[in-house]
């Protein structure tokens, strides 16, 4: 398969819902693009269409590197509907099947994360779907429900259904981002695939990811979290592929990066009301590498208006422009206290 190469992990953006869209992604494009993104996914149900925004992003290609469609979904006759919506794209070439999702306002309907407690139901809807698309075709999971009982089985079930690849999550879905993941249960997941497998959850930084992927036998690393607060990880991870320097940015290249995401937010919806809102999404993850004692981050969520949440971001990354902006994310920060991203 084109996109892997045995001589070097692949390395992918994750999707995540309210996130990797259109913007976001021609952001990380410019600060260093990964081999491939993953679109926000398709809800797919009895009155479900190709949702504009997200189809824009899966047909956009940042840095020429694909973009992969994903669904998620547990009827098959509408899932091989809206396979039929997305063939009339000839450029779209990946679909993608999310049975990880860990929300449970979304694993309560039985679809993503959901679906890992019926393994005969992923068996189905993943026949439906290798009937129905004849592009490559992957799956992104979980190692299980509430435990990992059942991974060796839906590994077998991925195995079997003429996927191309399969992402795993190092949590199960009942953890959501809690506790760490469990790299073990992956390389465990790697030996048993006959498919290319893809290391995902807590890789915090290049060189953990490269360090995961050797320790797992993984053919890629995918990125999500991390790469909303280290928008150069990709860079990072090509250079040291490359044996070459590795790029070190500063608090005034994430200022810069802040910039960025602002201006893509009100290109992407000109519209928008509450910009300051938007832009928190991202700045609760940046915040994580801006100072040790969270002073930017108690801020930052106390400000408001654009204007306001500028004048704090100069205060704390452009007083000292030149100090690093930490590769690792600070211990004892929080990004979000649900945890849902």
């Amino acid at each position: 398969m084109e996109l892997f190469d045995a001589a070097k992990p692949v390395c992918a953006l994750a999707p995540m819902q309210d996130i990797t869209d259109f913007g976001f992604m021609s952001v990380i494009a410019e600060c260093g693009a990964p081999d491939f993104f993953v679109a926000e996914y398709f809800r797919v149900h009895e009155f479900s269409t190709l949702e504009k925004s997200v189809l824009k992003t899966v047909l956009s290609s940042p840095a020429s590197k694909p973009v992969a469609a994903q669904i998620i979904g547990e009827d098959e006759f509408h899932i091989a509907r809206t396979i039929s919506l997305l063939k009339k794209y000839p450029q779209i070439k990946y679909l993608d099947l999310n049975i990880g999702c860990p929300a449970p306002k979304v694993y309560r309907k039985n679809v993503g994360g959901g679906l890992l407690k019926e393994p005969k139901k992923i068996r189905s809807i993943l026949k439906a779907m290798r009937e129905n698309w004849g592009g490559f075709l992957s799956v992104k999971t979980r190692l299980g429900f509430d435990s990992a009982d059942l991974l060796e089985e839906i590994v077998g079930i991925i195995n079997e259904s003429g996927a191309d690849f399969l992402t795993l999550h190092g949590r199960t879905v009942r953890q959501l981002y809690r506790g760490e993941a469990d790299y073990g249960a992956i390389k465990k997941a790697a030996s048993l695939s006959k498919i290319p497998l893809i290391a995902n959850g807590d890789l915090t930084s290049a060189k953990k990811a490269l360090e995961v992927a050797a320790y797992t036998g993984a053919s890629g690393v995918m990125i999500g979290r991390h790469a909303v607060r280290n928008p150069w990880i990709f860079r990072q991870i090509n250079e040291l592929r490359q044996n070459r320097e590795m790029f070190l940015p500063t608090l005034a290249d994430a200022y810069e990066y802040v910039e960025k995401i602002h201006e893509h937010i009100i290109k992407t919806n000109p519209q928008i009301r509450y910009a300051d809102g938007r832009m928190k999404k991202f700045l609760n993850f940046i915040g994580l590498g801006v100072d040790e004692d969270g002073a930017f981050l108690n801020e930052m969520r106390r400000a408001e208006g654009v204007a306001q949440l500028f004048e704090i971001c100069k205060k704390h990354m452009l007083k000292n422009p030149s100090k690093p902006f930490a590769l690792e994310p600070y211990p004892n920060l929080c990004s979000r206290p649900n945890h849902e991203l």
